[in-house]
């Protein structure tokens, strides 16, 4: 008891102490801010100097607050020689935008007996850091004029208008016509470099094709001497367009690994009136260096992290002891497991309207259940005042214009399309989804796929500390038959892989919601142990309110004509949604039902010309219609036109087609599996059988021949269908929603 008591005083003044820490690091901030404006003091410095057409100064980018390469190495070179009269880094001198990496460099740079311009790049604007390079150094982009040399800083960081800019660029140019030389320095580089180069994918070039286009015409115009500009820890030289462009990054940072071009560095221009020369300064690191390069690398920036950053280390130390003391004090507590405890119900959070993200492989214009689950349930919640930000692939030539829908549309890499089947890859590494995730305060993440889009979303919400949703909406074994059947392959991804795909990434998020009770139960017996709610896709009851009924009768009387009933079957023309049973069931119907009737299919799919032929060989063009994809606003119309809905798909999660049709008053002839299962009561508003031909038609041929019972289970089906509007659905995810952020909290 009294170590316990002594525990807590220890943890009282570890909590003053982080207090303290966090204040003092807020002082420095406020008050100990002391620079500024320090690249006019040093173009000042430059331009009064007397007069000399010959004269050199040093270069060099990427010191990301080096203390070992740049302050103790480079620092030392350049201080050395007399020759150089000024330093310019081209970007990212500093780690991060944040004050304390900004008050190192100042005092990294104030170790040099010379003046030091800094141009801007990439991490002097991180973490807001724009406002306090514009305090502490000037503005982003200028330019000043030495002794016949005239010099161009240009903010490729995106936190200047590029059309100020080019304008700006413009007049200069002109201007600095007259002179002897004209150097440009810049973070990025106007042009991509070729495929084969060996850091290609890691150098930052100019992406906005406006500005990268008029960059490349005005620099092919004007007689410019040298560009200089920023990169990973390397050196290249090249010429474009008749104008010589220098990438240096070795002021600092980490080598990369096997690269020829990669070592710290300086450069030292020499100007001269009919000339310059351009000499690299490396840094001779010792023999062992190649082979333990990488722990070296490490080891820099842990010892920069010590160095430059005791404060911050200070404070992860305290709070370090905070948690080990946090989590001690209640373990050694003795605790009754079966006394009763009050449990917090989602009903008792305040309600406000959420910010919700939803990340998904794909989404209208293409048309399929989990596309067509999204649309609903994000029309509902924003129904219920909730702000919904969809993050879907963009398709090619895609007409819709859905911006007012709050729909960001993610570039893609590459489209997979196997016949009608169209499946975008999202490059999910692409900076614009972080910056366009970053200007939203999302509440929770919602999505809906365990790969590629969904993992993007869950390493979002794991990096943010928000609660990620999941849905499980595909069955993944039933889709083996797409991959290359090399060495077992589909035999493994079927009875493993798509399993533990499932379960691993499903125990990394907060909660899961299963479509149905058997998807429910699939969960749990693949080991899933996260929180799991029961939430099918919500069926929207107004698009058959408001259905015409001149229309419902129009397709009936175009299809079915007079003592005709009419089936209807909705589902993707392909493999795992056995279309061919369908086929081969529809034809044991027409042989043995006293009934005549059609059979309108509507979908597509990559089998639909395999199947079309497969009809006319069978002789079933009387009865089987292929129709096609429907729009999402008319296939209600269908529905209603229809007298029952028959199903052979084994491979659903949810019966969201099997719901919508009971909407429409259609009993249901489905093969049973675990979608089918939730949704059909036997002999109530349908019927779910074995994959057996003889038994799926014998109870189509049943329905057909019996209209008292086929009105009857009509009226229960809608009946049923009611307890499964998209209304309720949103209300129920709403509920786990609040749930996940209450528990995440």
């Amino acid at each position: 008891m009294k170590r316990r008591k002594n525990l807590k005083v220890i943890l009282f003044i570890d909590i003053i102490l982080l207090f303290l820490l966090i204040a003092y690091k807020g002082y420095l901030s406020l008050y100990e801010s002391d620079f500024e404006s320090k690249n006019i003091e040093s173009i000042n410095a430059i331009t009064s100097v007397e007069n000399n057409d010959r004269f050199s100064f040093a270069v060099l980018g990427n010191i990301r607050n080096s203390i070992d390469i740049f302050e103790r190495k480079i620092v030392h070179k350049i201080n050395t020689d007399s020759d150089i009269s000024f330093v310019i880094s081209t970007g990212n001198a500093v780690l991060s935008g944040s004050e304390d990496k900004y008050r190192i460099l100042n005092k990294s740079l104030g170790k040099l007996n010379i003046p030091v311009i800094l141009g801007v790049g990439d991490n002097e604007v991180s973490r807001n850091g724009d406002e306090k390079f514009y305090k502490h150094f000037g503005p982003f982009y200028f330019s000043f004029e030495h002794n016949g040399s005239y010099f161009i800083f240009l903010d490729t960081t995106g936190k200047t208008s590029y059309q100020w800019q080019m304008a700006w660029l413009e007049n200069e140019l002109k201007y600095a016509n007259n002179f002897n030389h004209i150097f440009m320095i810049m973070n990025d580089i106007p042009f991509q470099l070729d495929s084969d180069s060996v850091f290609d994918a890691v150098l930052n070039y100019i992406e906005d094709n406006v500005f990268q286009e008029f960059l490349l015409e005005i620099l092919e115009t004007y007689p410019i001497t040298a560009v200089f500009s920023n990169g990973p820890t390397i050196f290249d030289e090249r010429q474009s367009g008749g104008v010589n462009y220098f990438i240096s990054g070795g002021g600092g940072g980490g080598l990369l690994r096997q690269q020829p071009n990669s070592y710290f560095h300086h450069l030292i221009v020499n100007v001269a009136p009919d000339g310059i020369t351009c000499e690299v300064i490396k840094e001779e690191l010792p023999a062992k260096y190649t082979a333990t390069r990488l722990l070296e690398n490490v080891w820099i920036v842990i010892h920069s992290f010590f160095y430059i950053n005791w404060i911050n280390f200070i404070i992860v130390i305290v709070i370090l002891g905070f948690i080990a003391i946090s989590i001690y004090i209640p373990a050694s507590k003795e605790v009754d497991y079966y006394s009763h405890t009050k449990i917090h119900s989602a009903s008792q959070i305040v309600r406000k309207p959420l910010n919700i993200a939803i990340f998904t492989n794909n989404y209208l214009p293409y048309v399929a259940g989990v596309p067509i689950s999204i649309y609903r349930l994000a029309s509902a919640l924003r129904k219920r005042g909730h702000h919904i930000v969809i993050f879907a692939p963009e398709y090619p030539g895609d007409p819709k214009k859905e911006e007012a829908e709050d729909i960001f549309r993610c570039k893609s890499l590459l489209h997979v399309k196997t016949g009608n089947y169209d499946f975008p890859i999202v490059n999910a590494f692409s900076n614009d989804i972080d910056r366009e995730f970053e200007k939203h305060d999302f509440d929770v993440i919602h999505v809906h796929h365990p790969f590629w889009m969904g993992k993007k979303g869950l390493k979002l919400g794991i990096s943010k500390h928000i609660p990620v949703i999941f849905t499980y909406h595909t069955r993944l074994e039933l889709y083996a038959h797409y991959l290359p059947n090399f060495l077992f392959s589909r035999l493994i991804f079927k009875n493993i892989v798509s399993h533990k795909m499932i379960r691993r990434f499903s125990q990394k998020c907060d909660a899961i919601i299963a479509p149905t009770l058997s998807a429910l139960s699939y969960l749990e017996n693949i080991g899933v142990s996260r929180l799991k709610k029961v939430i099918p896709t919500g069926i929207d009851p107004a698009q058959y309110v408001e259905s015409d009924d001149d229309k419902v009768l129009a397709i009936k009387n175009m299809y079915a004509s007079e003592g005709e009933r009419l089936l209807c079957s909705v589902l993707r023309l392909s493999e795992e949604k056995n279309i061919y049973f369908l086929i081969d069931a529809i034809e044991r119907v027409k042989n043995n039902s006293k009934v005549p009737f059609r059979c309108l299919i509507i979908g597509d799919g990559p089998l639909k010309d395999k199947l079309q032929g497969i009809i006319q060989d069978k002789d079933l063009g009387d009865v089987i219609v292929l129709i096609g994809t429907v729009e999402q606003n008319v296939i209600a119309k269908y529905y209603l036109a229809s007298d029952i809905f028959v199903f052979s798909s084994m491979s659903e999660t949810q019966g969201m087609v099997i719901l919508e049709a009971m909407t429409g008053g259609c009993p249901v002839v489905a093969v049973q599996s675990s979608g089918i299962n939730d949704v059909i009561i036997d002999n109530y508003n349908g019927f779910k059988t074995d994959n057996s031909i003889t038994e799926w038609s014998d109870r189509v041929i049943q329905l057909l021949e019996n209209p008292k019972q086929r009105n009857e289970m009509s009226r229960n089906a809608y009946n049923y269908s009611k307890g499964f509007t998209v209304d309720i659905m949103a209300k129920k995810a709403e509920s786990l929603y609040y749930q996940v952020i209450e528990k995440k909290n």
